[in-house]
């Protein structure tokens, strides 16, 4: 029988169940129910509730009223949604970075580690640094509640991220390059070039990944 931490138990399984949904472990529309989850990892019910209340929260389940909690299915027009609010929040937060030529160490060693993971073909790894490569950037700008909305949206992200990537609809080694051009026009201070490679990098991964989905 699996075991968890005993102190922090809704954290630990919070993040063990955080890691089986963004790594594809959970797929689309499986069912969490808290019975379940309390009898498989012996521990109360509302322990259950609360780690599964929380992921509910960050967008990695959804729960209709009077259901148990499921993995998200990733429709078209949910994910159209997903990168069009991503691409007014990342674009233009790219764009103000670029006016001061301000680059974050920890983007550019997340993109690094994406080219690793790319090499190794460490389906989690990679969807960890594409992640890590936004949120570094976008917490470089130092606006507590940009990362906030940010850091909810791109939570719920990771669903298309690992469907991106276990399908292989897109070169990881393209994804890093296009970083490499979003990194290149911030650093050069060219503020439109950013906000430019970064709707163009959001572009091309929906284009990839639309016809895979569900209208």
């Amino acid at each position: 029988m699996p075991s968890l931490p005993v102190l922090s138990l809704t954290d630990a399984l919070t993040s063990e169940l955080r890691a089986r949904v963004t790594s594809g472990a959970l797929g689309p529309g499986e069912v969490l129910s808290e019975v379940g989850l309390a009898k498989h990892y012996a521990i109360a019910r509302p322990t259950a509730k609360a780690a599964v209340e929380r992921l509910v929260a960050e967008g990695l389940l959804e729960r209709a009223a009077h259901k148990s909690a499921r993995v998200p299915v990733m429709d078209l027009a949910r994910v159209r949604d997903m990168y069009f609010a991503r691409g007014l929040i990342e674009a233009e937060a790219y764009r103000l970075l670029a006016q001061h030529g301000s680059t974050p160490a920890e983007a550019v060693e997340a993109n690094e580690r994406l080219k690793a993971a790319a090499h190794a073909e460490e389906l989690s790894d990679l969807v960890d640094a594409d992640v890590s490569f936004h949120r570094s950037l976008i917490d470089h700008l130092g606006s507590p509640r940009i990362t906030a909305t940010h850091r909810a949206l791109i939570n719920e992200m990771r669903l298309c991220l690992v469907q991106v990537q276990a399908q292989r609809l897109l070169d990881p080694l393209v994804i890093a390059r296009e970083h490499d051009g979003i990194l290149d026009a911030i650093t050069h201070g060219d503020p439109e070039a950013a906000a430019d490679a970064s709707r163009r990098h959001l572009e091309h991964a929906l284009a990839e990944l639309t016809p895979h989905l569900t209208s």
